[in-house]
């Protein structure tokens, strides 16, 4: 008795401890940890910002997968963001109020109904304001450090219109096109198809000894084709089959070609009239054009800028 009286404190401490540790561990077992998946310049990049940011690129996230496109993206953003802060470059509560104020106006939303639209999507005006402040950061800097520094020139407008030509094409190429038609029976044997191609080859030789085309034509083509003089039609690239649209197309105005078989028959063919694509002249889409150049020398500037932060920084993904 004397001994239990001595080990009897003792043994309520261990339990008391033993008590504690069991409601320290239920505890822990319920906190959810922030997984970093990346760093950059030794600022972190957790799984909570990823879906934050996945959210409102997408409109939804998925904790359980990270899209890597998402996750480059929003280190992209970090790397710009580090860099406004070396420069800096900052976003005053004025802007973000006007800026806010302006995507209110533009949505038609009033302003007693933006915190409750915005829990609705879960975030909170303060956050919300946070991220108007990073956009107006992102824009400065790419602003400053990419828009500023395009530079192009008329040679550059003309160098884009010479050789892309077709977006500014007002009529495409078309070609009147005449021909000789010998139909293939239905079912035709071997020596009916071995006779319509030595017919063809004669006729074509004929064409080529210098008689003419439509004297030919009136005689040998198919009955539907002589009732239209052998006008076969006029025709934009396409438009026909691809053996009789790749001919006609190769063909100089005047010139015949050698018969072209198709599963119909055969086809002696000759441009009777080529008329040329028109464009707009420079001149009325010039602005367009520079448009076009700037938004092109601006993104090869963007990823030339974007590729000189990715080098420069110390960027590590713990996916």
């Amino acid at each position: 008795m004397k001994l239990m009286r001595h080990l009897l404190p003792l043994l309520w401490t261990v339990l008391a401890i033993a008590t504690v540790l069991s409601l320290m561990k239920g505890e822990s077992s319920g906190l959810t940890v922030d997984r970093v998946l990346a760093t950059v310049n030794n600022n972190a990049i957790t799984l909570s910002d990823y879906n934050k940011f996945a959210a409102q690129k997408n409109g939804t996230a998925t904790p359980e997968t990270v899209n890597e496109h998402y996750l480059n993206r929003l280190i992209e953003e970090k790397l710009i963001l580090l860099e406004a802060v070396k420069a800096g470059i900052d976003a005053t509560e004025d802007e973000i109020s006007r800026s806010i104020d302006d995507i209110m106006k533009q949505r038609g939303i009033l302003p007693q109904d933006m915190e409750r639209m915005l829990a609705d999507e879960g975030m909170s005006l303060a956050n919300y304001r946070q991220r108007m402040k990073n956009d107006i950061i992102l824009l400065k800097i790419i602003d400053k450090e990419v828009n500023a520094k395009v530079v192009f020139g008329a040679g550059d407008v003309q160098h884009f219109y010479e050789n892309n030509l077709e977006l500014f094409q007002k009529s495409p190429e078309k070609v009147l096109v005449k021909a000789i038609y010998l139909r293939l029976n239905d079912n035709a044997s071997l020596t009916e198809i071995t006779d319509l191609k030595i017919k063809s080859l004669r006729i074509y030789s004929d064409i080529r000894k210098g008689v003419s085309f439509d004297k030919l034509a009136m005689q040998y083509t198919d009955e539907s084709l002589k009732k239209r003089e052998a006008v076969l039609g006029e025709f934009e690239r396409g438009m026909l089959i691809p053996a009789l649209d790749k001919k006609i197309f190769s063909l100089k105005e005047g010139e015949v070609s050698e018969p072209v078989w198709t599963k119909d028959g055969a086809y002696i063919l000759t441009v009777a009239k080529r008329t040329g694509a028109s464009y707009a002249p420079l001149e009325a889409v010039k602005e367009q054009i520079r448009e076009k150049v700037y938004e092109q020398k601006r993104e090869e500037k963007y990823n030339e800028w974007l590729k000189g932060l990715w080098d420069n920084a110390s960027v590590t993904i713990r996916q």
